[in-house]
């Protein structure tokens, strides 16, 4: 039987590849057809939509959007240059780049429509999410899971973000801080040029190694296999503008993802095991010592199989997943935070100098003594106002990431116009680095003012009530973003008063004359953000640093 089915598919095999490429392009003209229907109707009602042709959509307004901005930077700052066509509609409007993404989308650059979409109604997060996060976290985790999956990962980890829980890592923090003191100290000696956000993220990811896997890594001293891999990961990510089909789909990079996913994987997967026979045996754990990411779920399957002699296979790549999307969100974002408060208080020395007197006066003048404080009183970084206010100010200068939800049924966002948008068969993307510099909402926007997070809230600098969307708001906030604060306010108040960062951009751009039709800043901003997981700084910040005296 099975020597009959193979010499029929061997002296066949022309007609039916004919007809699986019949069936494919079939399936593709059939998705056209619907995208451009879509459009057929919204363009009949009235609604923004920019230039278009039933055969290419809106792809050909991106040739000469693109050369607005620089090549490299993200398809966010493309869309905010767009959304100014249609002052009537709020902000936001359409776009058809099929077959480039999965659906069309509805693109939000306004606080009353990102309200909406976030907070008012309940919209998932869309299945495209789980390839863009697959090469790092194996398949669906807590950021893409909607429902019953998303409550019980949140349910189970919650308690580690906690006030109390966090604060428990404090010594952790100042402890790795320290190594990345002593790197910033031989580039103050050596006096060279190098990437400021490469090795944050070493340093964070270090952090993050303890809080997931109970796991320092070392990685700002030595190889570590999960952060190498990480990091090449992250260096072959597709990004959502590539449209050369010979870099998207270039067979290479499916292989590096497949294998140093595979390695990130095991890597987590031998952390299980052993954090189990340890917590089975209740060894390798002082009593004041908190529970890292792993622990909490070994705890919870040892509750609920309290006889298992070794951890569940399903167990053990439930948990895989949501470790590293943990390892994975919590080093990127924040490291870049990090860095674009160095870059922006380089930028205002006046700002600068007014960071510095307050850890002054919270720590004293003596910046040998700040680890050990902060160890033994963390709520003194709570004490921060100014410096917190930095942070605010970088983070909504240069946001992370935007949001994406998918569109229901009878789910329509209505502007403040009285507009209608239907969201049914659209992703809803709405772009955070538009809404916070929105002047609508922030009187000088592109100026770094960590006073209007000080103001009263009569003041016309201060913000509207759900303006800073930095890590979202709503029931899908960011879950780790207590632990972020800590990481930076820690790091702001240990390296702010020993020295002195200045970016190299000129220095670059001296040696790289800029050539083409694109512009190379975004706002006036030589250190644009572009697409590197999360949003880093162009050339990942090129910098020099120098010991204050």
């Amino acid at each position: 039987m099975w020597r009959a089915i193979l010499e029929y598919l061997q002296g066949n095999a022309g007609r039916i590849a004919l007809a699986l490429a019949f069936i494919w392009i079939s399936r593709k003209l059939y998705s056209m057809f619907q995208v451009r229907w879509l459009f057929y109707n919204l363009r009949k009602q009235g609604l923004p939509v920019p230039k278009y042709s039933y055969a290419a959509g809106n792809l050909q307004v991106l040739p000469e959007l693109l050369e607005k901005v620089p090549k490299d930077t993200q398809q966010s700052e493309a869309f905010t240059l767009l959304s100014y066509e249609f002052p009537q509609f709020d902000n936001c409007f359409y776009i058809d780049v099929w077959p480039f993404t999965e659906k069309p989308m509805l693109v939000i650059n306004s606080l009353d429509l990102a309200i909406q979409a976030c907070q008012t109604y309940p919209l998932p997060k869309p299945a495209t999410l789980v390839n863009f996060f697959y090469p790092f976290v194996g398949g669906p985790n807590i950021f893409t899971d909607n429902g019953p999956e998303w409550k019980k990962a949140r349910h189970m980890f919650i308690s580690a973000f906690s006030a109390i829980k966090i604060t428990q890592y404090t010594s952790h923090i100042v402890d790795i801080a320290e190594v990345y003191i002593e790197k910033l100290k031989a580039h103050a000696r050596q006096g060279d040029t190098f990437s400021l956000d490469g090795m944050t993220c070493d340093y964070l990811m270090d952090i993050i190694g303890v809080f997931t896997i109970n796991d320092p890594l070392n990685s700002q001293t030595g190889h570590n296999p999960l952060a190498d891999a990480m990091k090449t990961l992250l260096a072959w990510h597709i990004r959502d503008q590539e449209m050369n089909p010979l870099v998207r789909y270039n067979p290479v990079r499916f292989w590096v993802e497949w294998y140093y996913s595979r390695m990130m994987a095991q890597y987590v997967d031998d952390a299980l095991d052993k954090r189990f026979e340890a917590c089975k045996h209740k060894s390798d754990k002082s009593p004041n010592e908190p529970n890292s990411l792993i622990d909490l779920a070994i705890l919870d399957f040892m509750n609920t199989s309290p006889d298992t002699p070794k951890l569940d296979r399903e167990f053990k790549d439930w948990v895989t997943r949501q470790v590293r999307t943990f390892f994975f969100a919590g080093h990127d974002s924040t490291a870049a935070s990090i860095v674009y408060s160095y870059y922006l208080l380089s930028k205002n020395p006046e700002a600068l100098t007014k960071v510095r007197t307050e850890l002054d006066k919270v720590f004293g003048t003596d910046i040998s003594t700040t680890g050990q404080q902060i160890k033994d009183h963390p709520e003194l970084v709570n004490q921060l106002p100014y410096t917190v206010a930095v942070l605010k100010e970088a983070l909504r200068l240069f946001p992370p990431a935007g949001a994406l939800r998918e569109g229901m049924p009878g789910v329509f966002l209505q502007d403040k116009n009285g507009n209608k948008f239907p969201t049914e068969g659209f992703f809803l993307y709405v772009v955070h680095g538009a809404i916070q510099r929105n002047p609508n909402y922030y009187p000088d926007p592109n100026a770094f003012i960590p006073e209007r997070w000080l103001v009263d809230p009569e003041d016309p600098l201060h913000p509207p009530k759900h303006a800073f969307r930095a890590f979202e708001i709503g029931l899908r906030d960011c879950i780790g973003q207590s632990l972020a604060w800590l990481d930076m306010k820690i790091t702001l108040a240990l390296t702010l008063r020993e020295f002195d960062f200045q970016d190299q951009y000129e220095e670059w751009d001296r040696q790289h004359p800029h050539e083409g039709p694109n512009p190379n800043t975004v706002s006036g901003e030589r250190a644009y953000q572009v697409p590197h997981g999360a949003s880093h700084p162009v050339l990942g910040m090129p910098v020099r640093v120098t010991q204050r005296q």
